[in-house]
């Protein structure tokens, strides 16, 4: 599949720099990354190639947004070198400093993010050239800028850069859920905080009056990641260590603050890593009958080793989940049952069908499958879904004509809590974000409302959703699979299907024949389903003869129950015309007594499909059929006047030509007017399913 490209777009070249560095750190070779300078020209072909466009700020946000794009766009929430605020911890408290920046937004968030991180003591002014009066902080001489020397005014005697922020955490996960990443490289992002974190840690009790409620921060930080967490000195001494140690170890509730490693770690092979001051990562290692994904980073200062970070992770419970989400997924119906080869049969047209949906499995483009009920519409989804680079991803069908009004719409973009009454509290996911990063089967499209069709619509062109009773825009990356048993372009004429949808959907058309069509299959899938159920059942020559006149309106499910039926009905294994159903015996006696045999009905239905005329022969022996009930025939005037649609004179006399050729209708002599035949009853009646 391929890599998913993210197009860093930034005002300066270091910020770029930055953080093209973060995201190669927390993603590794699973991204491609493209930059863009605010200062440089527009490169269209390298916004529309992006998966995802990563901003500095909101100033860029919205000239992007301009554009309407329909790509994903995120503007990067960024944290601080911890190592680079060791530069503060000498400056005494309620020191007034100017902390410099290129936008006021971007200056004040700096300043909220030093005060998280304990600095609050400090008196932190905002200064933005062009902004901020000159006049106002000219008493100053200290300076804090985050790589951006050049902005501080010339009269300031001390400049402190912090150099550029790096990409906070968060934003890492909301990518990785976003462009559907592994988060396997995290480890080495948050190895970096940790190893600063140990270092400074010291020096921030010195420089800050309040101890304990630095500590009671930096703990909410350690508990706040989901993994055990352990700090020790150059001698083996516990300095940190947070709740999820505690659990994974299965420790007693006792302070270890202070205590040797081996103590509670007797069975890491810490004292290689002392020895070595190499980093050991990902290490599997078997702990009171747990397995633990172990890596032990080594904290290097003037070349001296001052101590160790270990992190620590429950497999055994990784697992349980990874199984519980593959349950649920399946439970859900989003994996698949059905690939190219479960489409079987030897005839040109499902042949021809099969070599088409394989041509379209390796595209991403929208799919129209066509086709009566029972031919096996969803099977062919399936099997594009299975052939296609999406077929690691879920596989989401939903049928429309099993959905009620009132439900269809939270079932598709999902709600929030309280959006409605029985609504769950937690909110539910729809079925569109469900599909992320896979395939979403509409099924049975033509049944959709219009008010649902100008909601799907607008998903196809924005590829995201809004949960009912939510505020929040949730971009999606799914591709579309619809399919329908209705004439959506005649729908689409009478105005029950919307012409913008149709178009929409109909990118990759697909017509699935019907069994009727492709009757040289009919014992071909017999064979099949009989295999399947280890049953072996003859038929004579009477009875596949039978068989094969039958026209099968209900296509291969029909079929499928039929075998069904006789697997339960015949005693021994020939089949006899005692235990064929009545429908196919009535069907046959019908044939018989019309005058047209099978072969004459079909050859016509075939002959009558050679041209794109299909429609207005329907919509012309409709309007004779309607006639010939009220026992009258009509003239070429009538019929036009008639028609759901404009066809000119010449246009009406060759489809009428075409149909008396065809012995579908009987066109009178001078004012006789024409009639519909038995065989053109009988054409209709097929061209109706």
């Amino acid at each position: 599949m391929k890599k998913p490209t993210i197009l860093i777009v930034t005002s300066t070249k270091t910020v770029s720099k930055t953080f093209e560095e973060n995201l190669k750190m927390f993603f590794g070779s699973e991204i491609d990354i493209d930059t863009y300078y605010e200062k440089l020209p527009l490169n269209e072909k390298l916004i529309h190639k992006a998966d995802l466009i990563l901003l500095s700020n909101q100033v860029l946000e919205k000239e992007i947004r301009k554009k309407n794009l329909n790509i994903p766009l995120m503007v990067a929430r960024r944290s601080v070198l911890i190592a680079r605020l060791e530069k503060l911890l000498d400056l005494p408290a309620k020191t007034k400093i100017l902390l410099v920046s290129n936008s006021m937004k971007v200056t004040r968030d700096s300043i909220d993010v030093l005060h998280a991180f304990g600095f609050g003591h400090l008196t932190l002014i905002p200064y933005t050239p062009g902004f901020t009066n000159i006049e106002q902080v000219k008493n100053l001489d200290i300076a804090i800028t985050f790589g951006q020397p050049e902005l501080v005014p010339k009269h300031i005697k001390r400049t402190i850069n912090l150099e550029n922020r790096p990409i906070d955490l968060t934003t890492m996960l909301d990518i990785a859920d976003i462009l559907n990443l592994s988060l396997e490289n995290a480890h080495f992002y948050t190895a970096g905080f940790f190893r600063d974190f140990v270092k400074i840690g010291r020096n921030l009790s010195l420089s800050i009056q309040n101890e304990r409620q630095l500590t009671q921060k930096l703990d909410s930080i350690l508990n706040a990641v989901h993994e055990g967490i352990i700090g020790l000195d150059e001698k083996g001494i516990i300095t940190l260590i947070n709740e999820d140690a505690y659990k994974i170890l299965q420790l007693p509730s006792i302070n270890f603050i202070g205590k040797h490693y081996r103590e509670i770690l007797p069975d890491f092979q810490i004292n290689e890593t002392y020895l070595d001051q190499k980093e050991q990562l990902d290490n599997l290692f078997q702990i009171n009958n747990r397995s633990l994904l172990v890596s032990k980073v080594p904290l290097i200062l003037t070349k001296q080793l001052v101590g160790l970070v270990i992190t620590f992770q429950d497999v055994t419970r990784v697992q349980r989940m990874e199984q519980e989400i593959r349950k649920k997924s399946t439970e859900l119906g989003l994996t698949t049952k059905y690939s190219f080869d479960n489409i079987i049969g030897k005839s040109p047209l499902i042949i021809s069908a099969k070599q088409k949906a394989v041509r379209l499995a390796k595209s991403d483009y929208t799919v129209l499958i066509t086709g009566e009920n029972g031919t096996g519409k969803e099977v062919f989804a399936q099997a594009i879904h299975t052939s296609s680079e999406r077929k690691e991803g879920p596989f989401v069908a939903v049928n429309f004509a099993g959905l009620t009004e009132t439900l269809i719409e939270s079932e598709l973009f999902g709600y929030e809590g309280g959006a409605f009454t029985g609504a769950r509290k937690e909110g539910k996911m729809g079925l569109f974000e469900l599909a992320h990063n896979g395939t979403i089967f509409l099924d049975e499209i033509g049944d959709a409302s219009l008010s649902i069709q100008a909601s799907l619509l607008r998903v196809l062109q924005e590829r995201q959703v809004m949960r009912v009773g939510g505020n929040k825009i949730i971009p999606i990356n799914v591709r579309v699979i619809a399919a329908s048993n209705k004439n959506l372009y005649q729908m689409m004429q009478e105005g029950t299907f919307r012409e913008d949808l149709y178009y929409r959907l109909n990118v990759l058309p697909l017509q699935i024949p019907s069994l009727r069509e492709r009757k040289q299959d009919l014992f071909i899938l017999i064979d099949s389903f009989l295999t399947l159920n280890k049953r072996n059942l003859i038929f004579k020559p009477d009875i596949k003869s039978l068989l094969i006149n039958y026209n099968w309106p209900g296509n291969i499910r029909e079929l499928e129950s039929f075998i069904h039926y006789l697997m339960v009905i015949v005693e021994g294994n020939v089949v006899t015309e005692n235990h064929i159903p009545n429908q196919i015996l009535l069907s046959q006696k019908k044939v018989n007594s019309s005058g047209n045999s099978l072969s004459e009905i079909e050859e016509t239905l075939l002959y009558l499909k050679t041209g794109n005329f299909i429609e207005d022969y329907k919509s012309i022996l409709q309007i004779l059929w309607i006639c010939k009930k009220r026992e009258k025939s009509v003239g070429r005037s009538v019929i036009q006047e008639m028609l759901p649609y404009f066809l000119s004179d010449s246009q009406l006399r060759h489809r009428l030509a075409v149909l008396n050729k065809a012995k579908c209708i009987k066109v009178g002599i001078k004012k006789q007017g024409t009639e519909i035949t038995e065989m053109g009853v009988e054409i209709f009646n097929r061209l109706k399913v």
